[in-house]
């Protein structure tokens, strides 16, 4: 088992007991025993492999030790050597600390760590529990008592919840130790892309100069740069989806209301669901299985653990009506797919999303553009300054405030009166077709620099962010379940290219079973990104 000392040795240790790796600050538990296990693989091997690597990925490995041996393992899988005693609870936080060490200062994925918080909770966490103390990541958009909660926000960054909500008592009931918070663009706002002034970009694993997408974005490159087999992300326009698609990992937005509230006060978002973004569907059923909401409008489906045997009727809608050209690379991602359902024995037709995405986004952008305008509200009590004099916010947030401000009450109101008739559309749709596939975005991926937080916010700006937020949006507003299974990468880029699959409000289940069934036939555990714990030494 890993030796404390040795583990840590070799680290350049700063004043008053608290170390540095990149912006990465923890304090070192004190008298801490563990013992030693064959942890590291021979350094020759490492050095061979460092050779084939980019050259920042092989300025890390110059740095570093040997490959992490429990590499292939998922959260499930560590936590089954956890309760057989091959590695203790102590030892599952030092491997993730070592490996967000490693690859924190290539990805920027982390706000806030909370290593020491882990330490102290690891071996309270009962062995019997389904993750008998692995440790998460959380998005840093949801209230962990004691844990800052920035929302990627200077205006945020003393902002320390007392207590949790009860989806995150979910997680720790589930045996889950959290061990930090994952950036996200300033309060989501910024949509395609997980940047902020308040803690920087977020970088895409499988090409550093591309977009994670977001607002999971933290989430979606810790996992699939392999920092933690498992992390929580929010989902209220896409962010459970857009950043798997575009980072090779599974993704999946609950139905509305199924989980267990995330808000203060036990209160459910209007949109927004909470659920996992991971490397195998088993480690997201486990988790959802631990975080339904039993007072919910649902029944609860418990844990999947399998396909189903019942062969589906799917509609695939290969565009959306009103929205950009779908890149070559992605339509021939998703008629691919529709080859393996097929031959799965599902029964595929051609249908249309029921909405249209340039009348869906001017409703939607007059219904909610106008809300923030309470940013100000909060800037001036801080500072007693207007939001833009405030310095508190980005210049896009601001310039959305300002854009928000024209919109009329009658605009506004006609904005909800669309939005409250998408639910039925779909609901019209979900009576002929058990599931729909289509794209998770229309484009392979975006530069990391398309939109920052200093973006001026107009008619181009938005229609960026609808182009690309266009599939996935009124999934919410409609309040069904999707998911983004990585099934294609683009041959001549690399990159991932999701596909999203959607099921009717309540059927969360169907998606699961599919999820397994389509992980059995063509499995992404074991593709990893170049930016990984798979190729650098930890």
């Amino acid at each position: 088992m890993i030796g404390t000392a040795e583990l840590r040795k070799d680290r350049e240790i700063y004043g008053n007991g608290r170390e540095e790796i990149g912006k990465v600050r923890y304090c070192p538990k004190q008298n801490r025993s563990v013992s030693r296990r064959d942890f590291l693989k021979s350094s020759a091997a490492a050095t061979a492999l460092a050779a084939m690597l980019p050259a920042q990925v092989k300025r890390a490995c110059a740095k570093s030790k040997s490959i992490d041996e429990f590499v292939n393992y998922d959260a499930l899988g560590m936590a089954e050597l956890i309760k057989t005693g091959e590695i203790s609870q102590i030892e599952a936080v030092d491997i993730t600390i070592r490996r967000i060490e490693a690859i924190e200062p290539l990805i920027n994925a982390i706000t806030t760590p909370t290593f020491e918080r882990a330490y102290e909770k690891a071996e309270t966490i009962s062995k019997n529990s389904t993750f008998a103390g692995m440790p998460i990541l959380i998005k840093d958009m949801i209230d962990v008592g004691g844990v800052r909660r920035t929302d990627g926000s200077r205006m945020m960054l003393t902002n320390i919840p007392k207590e949790n909500v009860k989806y995150i008592d979910g997680i720790e009931a589930a045996g889950m130790n959290i061990i930090g918070m994952t950036n996200v663009p300033e309060f989501a706002q910024l949509g395609i892309a997980t940047n902020n002034t308040a803690f920087g970009l977020t970088k895409n694993p499988w090409d550093l100069s591309k977009s994670t997408l977001g607002s999971s974005g933290g989430a979606g490159a810790a996992v699939a740069s392999g920092m933690v087999p498992l992390a929580h992300g929010t989902d209220g326009g896409g962010s459970n989806r857009l950043p798997p698609c575009t980072q090779g990992v599974f993704g999946i937005k609950p139905s509305k209301a199924r989980m267990l509230p995330g808000e203060a006060g036990g209160a459910h978002g209007p949109f927004k669901t909470n659920q996992a973004i991971c490397r195998t569907v088993r480690d997201s059923a486990a988790l959802f299985s631990h975080t339904e909401d039993p007072d919910g409008p649902f029944p609860a489906i418990g844990l999947v653990e399998r396909p189903s045997k019942t062969r589906l009727k799917i509609g695939y809608a290969a565009s959306i009506k009103g929205g950009a050209k779908v890149e070559y690379a992605v339509r021939s991602a998703q008629e691919n797919v529709v080859e393996l359902i097929k031959n799965l024995g599902h029964e595929v037709v051609e249908i249309d999303i029921p909405v249209t995405q340039d009348e869906f986004f001017i409703n939607f952008n007059g219904a909610f553009l106008g809300q923030f305008g309470a940013l100000t509200e909060r800037a001036k009590a801080i500072t007693g300054m207007s939001a833009a004099q405030s310095g508190l916010l980005d210049p896009f947030t601001v310039n959305l405030i300002e854009y928000g401000a024209s919109i009329t009450p009658e605009q506004q109101a006609a904005g909800l009166a669309y939005l409250s008739t998408v639910p039925n559309l779909y609901a019209k749709t979900f009576e002929q077709v058990d599931l729909i596939l289509s794209p998770v975005m229309p484009l392979v991926s975006l530069p990391g620099d398309t939109l920052t937080p200093t973006t001026k916010v107009n008619e181009a700006t938005l229609a960026i962010l609808e182009n690309n937020l266009g599939y996935t949006a009124s999934v919410n507003v409609s309040g069904h379940c999707a998911m983004s299974v990585p099934l294609n990468w683009d041959p001549e880029s690399g990159m991932p290219i999701g596909s999203m699959f959607q099921a009717a409000t309540g059927n969360d289940r169907m998606l699961y079973e599919l999820a397994f069934e389509l992980e059995a036939a063509r499995p992404w555990k074991d593709r990893w990104a170049p930016y990984s714990i798979k190729n650098i030494p930890v």
